[in-house]
């Protein structure tokens, strides 16, 4: 590595530490201020507050993460600097619940205030057919989350500059079974699953694979079953959460295929927000009233 590529290094981790501690800032005193000023009803004080701390949470798990990749091992071998996939996975898992956690109690309060205005829609909120969506959107939710997660491993194992091909990988659909469980990737000589799973890159990248075909079904067929939801915003949410799917999905494939630039792969990590933001306002206009709203209209 010379100068110019360390700076452009450093200087990139500078900027994401900087945006950390701005973002603290930006959350934490105005959610004191509305908290002490306004008298903020219950819960969203205690929500305000484990945001916050998960923000300070989450500042440490940078820290700890950027550390792996400066231990004396990799310095004394000359390797190339490496930070742990289990690191990063952890603080990546991190920043995806912070966000979900903030959008979803603005989207919870929006709802309230939506259903105060409206409690003709309560009623309806009751349906069988709304029911089996929602509890059909919470899994496909789940998956969505479950397939970002994944996709840690694969950029810290570099999982994605292995079989640079789609929809193969080498000869067929699935690798060759010793490249999947390789005994080399296991500490006790055996054919550890969970081992090849997180350290393994062909594992990892098959991983991620799978659960996006999975997952990219189930958010795909959203838009037809919600034909039968009587809410317009939640057909239009359904089908706009199919598109951001379709999207992923051929950024993940574009991004594999022209081996992993750094553009594309920051396109598809953003990408992988777009869908979690649009599954979580579908579930939104599906949400029951809060406990504050149910108190207040007995």
């Amino acid at each position: 590595m010379d100068m110019h590529e360390f700076k452009k290094i450093f200087y990139m981790e500078w900027g994401h530490r900087i945006a950390g501690r701005a973002l603290g800032l930006l959350f934490v005193i105005p959610a004191a201020y509305y908290t002490i000023r306004y008298k903020l009803p219950k819960p969203i004080p205690a929500k305000l507050a484990l945001i916050g701390l998960g923000i300070g949470f989450q500042g440490f798990l940078g820290w700890w993460m950027v550390k792996s990749g400066l231990e004396q091992e990799i310095i004394d071998t000359n390797s190339v600097p490496r930070v742990s996939q289990y690191r990063l996975a952890a603080h990546l898992t991190a920043a995806f619940l912070l966000y979900l956690g903030m959008l979803s109690t603005a989207i919870g309060i929006q709802r309230d205030i939506k259903l105060l205005k409206n409690p003709n829609i309560l009623s309806q909120l009751t349906l069988p057919s709304v029911k089996r969506f929602r509890g059909m959107v919470h899994g496909a939710g789940m998956m969505v989350f479950l397939t970002a997660v994944t996709g840690a491993f694969v950029a810290g194992l570099d999982a994605g500059l292995v079989y640079n091909e789609w929809p193969t990988m080498g000869d067929g659909l699935v690798p060759p079974s010793n490249e999947l469980m390789d005994p080399h990737y296991t500490r006790g000589g055996t054919k550890s699953i969970w081992r090849n799973i997180t350290e393994n890159p062909v594992t990892a990248q098959f991983d991620h694979r799978m659960l996006a075909y999975t997952t990219f079904s189930l958010v795909v067929s959203l838009p037809f079953i919600a034909r039968k939801v009587p809410f317009t915003a939640t057909r239009r949410l359904a089908g706009l959460t199919a598109a951001a799917a379709v999207t992923q999905v051929t950024l993940g494939i574009t991004t594999l295929l022209y081996l992993v630039p750094i553009p594309l792969a920051a396109m598809h990590q953003a990408g992988s927000v777009v869908l979690l933001t649009c599954i979580m306002a579908l579930g939104g206009s599906l949400r029951r009233p809060s406990r504050m709203l149910r108190h207040l209209r007995r």
